[in-house]
């Protein structure tokens, strides 16, 4: 299996405001910066002079923290390929909503229709977490059988999937996964490894 560094994009102004992003954006907050930063700098001494190949999700968001990753760690940013099957869950109508709260008290049938089964829930003109596993499925098979690791640089709940297919998880523990941004997570031999790049009081 080819070995692949997840990293999810740094802390954004959406993310410390509590707001539901998905495929909308908003930059890259001073923290979030120090975070790609620190994630530039890790990969750096774990990969000395090697330049792997480096994938990312085409979002505002995502391609700010490549820049600083690839500008850190002296990789090619040129050389990164962009693809549309890493982008972020769409929430449809709902993305940017003001969070969960929010969203749950303004429309509370979606709410219950969402807990009811949440894998396979659907918000109004967006995906289900069903949905964006399947167009994940076919990115992993390939950075599986390649035979040079990759860095993938995408977002909380795609890692989350990537991580659940690659180790074989439930719907229930893939959802129970978590989404770190001070560091960064290694996938190799069918386990995970957790590389912390940044303290949280730093970050």
């Amino acid at each position: 299996m080819g070995r692949i560094y997840l990293i999810r994009h740094g802390e954004t102004v959406w993310n410390r405001l509590g707001r539901l992003q998905g495929q909308l954006d908003s930059p890259l907050t001073l923290t979030g910066v120090r975070q790609a930063e620190a994630h530039g700098r890790k990969l750096g001494e774990m990969l000395g002079a090697t330049a792997l190949p480096v994938i990312a999700s085409p979002l505002g968001r995502t391609r700010q923290t490549t820049a600083i990753i690839c500008d850190t760690a002296d990789l090619p940013y040129e050389a990164v390929r962009f693809d549309e099957r890493l982008m972020e869950i769409t929430l449809g109508e709902h993305d940017g909503y003001h969070g969960w709260d929010a969203l749950d008290r303004d429309f509370p049938e979606h709410a219950v229709a969402r807990r009811a089964d949440p894998w396979h829930y659907q918000h109004p003109g967006g995906e289900s977490t069903e949905m964006v596993r399947d167009r994940l499925i076919p990115v992993m098979n390939e950075l599986r059988s390649a035979e040079t690791p990759h860095i993938v640089i995408a977002h909380g709940v795609v890692n989350k999937i990537m991580r659940g297919i690659y180790l074989g998880l439930s719907e229930e523990d893939c959802f129970a996964l978590d989404r770190p941004q001070h560091g960064f997570h290694v996938l190799e031999d069918g386990a995970e490894e957790f590389v912390l790049s940044i303290s949280l009081e730093a970050g």
